[in-house]
């Protein structure tokens, strides 16, 4: 377990580094350089409608009475749930849900917001939504930092949720599993610093050595997500990756007490030193930081990266739709 640990330290550095614009030998294969934004994406559904929530903006889909709020990763949008939302609502779908779609401050063209405890910040907004909107037990999907911010909400008020789904997002960073808490704040200060003075130029160059590397398998998605991403504040990135670097929710997983969801990417071409590790090694991994949630369910989406919606959505679809199907 120890040295699955420190493999995935590195693996970690390489995210922050890519996402600096630090790691320029690793790049998009340059046959997709000229690919447009949008074009090996899933196309936008409509929306029915759009509305802010303070520093949150969210788009609606579908017209049911069970909800389901989707949180989007890193510098990511709604684009990146545009296949999920569709096999959704499929079929009579959109008769069972209402999706709420939301898109954090800072990412994908909008707006950064000058409040500094962003976890909290959300977490605000977030049930001030519910009020507002009166919505009543929905499941929360999360990807990534959306994920780790949705295990948040489940240990804050698990009775006001019906279920929670993390797409490969965890109560702490794996770089930082075995760090202290002061070490966890100096890393992510540091990683933030990056961000202060990034060029476009190199901001897009980051995010194209992170989905050809850590993102995805799918070389023709490698430009047009990274694309996407590269709309996103330089500054907020930094101060959302030092939120979540600096998080560590292990010690408050008891609290959720409402059925969990972990989808756990695992790319076998990928497992090479110091990264040679099965699908069952690293799956008994994110168990283990798991491990406090009495009812967490992990599994294992193969072959995938980061973006599992992306790169495996109808092996995601079936999961989430078990998962909700399972749900009183």
């Amino acid at each position: 377990m120890k040295r699955l640990v420190r493999a995935l330290r590195i693996a970690a550095l390489g995210f922050a580094l890519s996402l600096a614009g630090l790691a320029p030998s690793v790049a998009a294969p340059p046959a997709q350089a000229s690919a447009p934004a949008a074009a090996a994406l899933p196309p936008a559904p409509a929306a029915a409608s759009s509305f802010d929530a303070s520093m949150l903006h969210v788009d609606v889909y579908g017209h049911g009475p069970k909800s389901i709020v989707l949180v989007p990763g890193l510098a990511s949008g709604t684009w990146v749930w545009y296949g999920t939302i569709a096999a959704l609502l499929a079929g009579d779908g959109a008769a069972q849900y209402t999706i709420y779609a939301i898109t954090l401050p800072g990412f994908d063209g909008r707006p950064a917001t000058s409040k500094t405890d962003l976890f909290d910040a959300f977490a605000g907004d977030f049930w001030a939504m519910l009020d507002a909107k009166h919505l009543a037990k929905p499941v929360v999907i999360g990807h990534s930092l959306g994920g780790t911010l949705a295990i948040a909400l489940a240990e804050q008020h698990p009775e006001r949720l019906a279920g929670i789904v993390a797409v490969d997002g965890l109560p702490v960073f794996p770089l930082l599993a075995t760090a202290t808490p002061e070490k966890r704040r100096a890393a992510g200060a540091k990683v933030a610093a990056s961000y202060i003075d990034m060029t476009p130029a190199a901001e897009l160059a980051g995010e194209k050595a992170y989905m050809a590397s850590i993102g995805t398998d799918k070389p023709e998605l490698v430009d047009p997500t990274a694309a996407l991403e590269a709309t996103s504040d330089p500054k907020a990135l930094g101060a959302w990756v030092q939120a979540d670097l600096d998080a560590d929710l292990r010690p408050h997983l008891g609290r959720i007490t409402i059925p969990f969801l972990e989808i756990m990417p695992y790319e076998p071409a990928d497992a090479k030193p110091p990264m040679n590790y099965s699908q069952d090694q690293v799956l008994a991994f994110y168990r283990s930081l798991l491990d406090g949630a009495p009812h967490a369910e992990v599994v294992a989406i193969a072959p995938s990266r980061h973006f599992a919606m992306l790169d495996q959505p109808e092996a995601v679809d079936a999961a989430l739709t078990r998962f909700l199907g399972s749900l009183p």
